[in-house]
């Protein structure tokens, strides 16, 4: 065991990776194997991406620095916080990281660009001037733009792009013109899986043109969007934060579904949108979750009104919302 010049004890430790220098902190499982751990000194991490260097020095501006490693229980490697961006050799293409995430097999799980904190001295617009362009080429686009992450499946296929929440991405898909925010996500064949449209959107679906939009989409990434389809085209399922929805089934009763409305968390002033919710399955449509709103589309009669619902009525972020603009 050493003092580095602040005084702080450093010690090694085993791992399949190699002896990790200079830690000065560390977690472990109750079985003994190495959880996570923080470092002060240089240390090289070899993986089928790359070489990479755990961050092991302090940039109390922006940098995150909660633990430079972290690892399963089976001692593979989970994540590296990385001192500099490096760049990800994948087989869709190289991408730059700070932070990098694994599953338990060793293959790549997540990039981040960058892994910096939010804070009064380092905002979302710094972090957003200093994040580099990527290059990734889809089925169906070819997208140039700074990303906050990418998500991959187990096979090293694209799984899920988040992007920045001031830029919007166009392409073109099935019946219609697309403009996504937040994010995309796709299966493993590459075919899209799901997209949050950047305004609403009127989407044909199994019942009529509904409007896709979910004004309370938390934009944290791109895994989960309020158009969602099946992988040969057809929709799945939709949320839509502006249009009412009247059945009137098999036995002539008539049902509404609309966008409600409940107190904001924060501030009671405010009332946020609840939106609908509805799911596509075979000749079964079913809204908001619920088994007692399921209704067979070819015995029941449907009713759109599009565009009801104003989205500022329940939005509480007014400066930064695009939607009624």
């Amino acid at each position: 065991m050493e003092i580095n010049e602040r005084g702080v004890f450093m010690s090694e430790l085993n791992t399949k990776y190699g002896v990790i220098k200079g830690v000065i902190s560390s977690d472990f499982y109750a079985d003994g194997s190495l959880n996570e751990c923080k470092v002060q000194e240089l240390n090289i991490i070899k993986t089928k991406y790359g070489d990479f260097v755990p961050q092991y020095t302090e940039d109390e501006a922006r940098r995150k620095y909660k633990s430079s490693l972290s690892f399963y229980n089976n001692g593979n490697i989970k994540s590296i916080s990385l001192e500099n961006s490096s760049n990800v050799s994948t087989r869709h293409g190289i991408f730059p990281a700070e932070l990098i995430t694994f599953y338990e097999n060793e293959s790549i799980k997540r990039i981040f660009p960058l892994n910096g904190k939010i804070t009064g001295y380092w905002t979302e617009e710094n972090e957003y001037e200093i994040c580099p362009e990527i290059e990734i080429n889809l089925e169906f686009i070819k997208i140039k733009k700074k990303v906050i992450g990418m998500q991959f499946y187990e096979s090293e296929d694209i799984k899920s792009i988040t992007f920045w929440p001031t830029d919007v991405i166009k392409f073109e898909m099935y019946s219609h013109s697309a403009e996504a925010r937040i994010g995309i996500s796709l299966y493993e064949s590459g075919k899209i899986k799901s997209y949050e449209p950047n305004k609403p959107s009127l989407i044909k679906t199994p019942i009529g043109n509904i409007a896709a939009y979910d004004v309370n989409v938390l934009g944290i990434n791109g895994d989960r969007n309020s158009l969602n389809f099946n992988e040969d085209g057809s929709i799945k399922s939709i949320i839509t934060s502006t249009d009412m929805i009247e059945v009137i089934d098999s036995s002539g009763s008539k049902f509404i579904f609309e966008p409600g409305l409940k107190p904001n968390l924060f501030n009671n002033d405010i009332m946020d949108i609840v939106p609908v919710c509805i799911d596509f399955s075979g000749n079964k449509v079913t809204f908001n979750k619920n088994e007692e709103n399921i209704y067979d589309i070819e015995s029941s009669t449907f009713k759109i009104h599009n565009l009801v619902k104003k989205i500022n009525e329940g939005c509480g972020n007014c400066e930064s919302c695009k939607a009624c603009k």
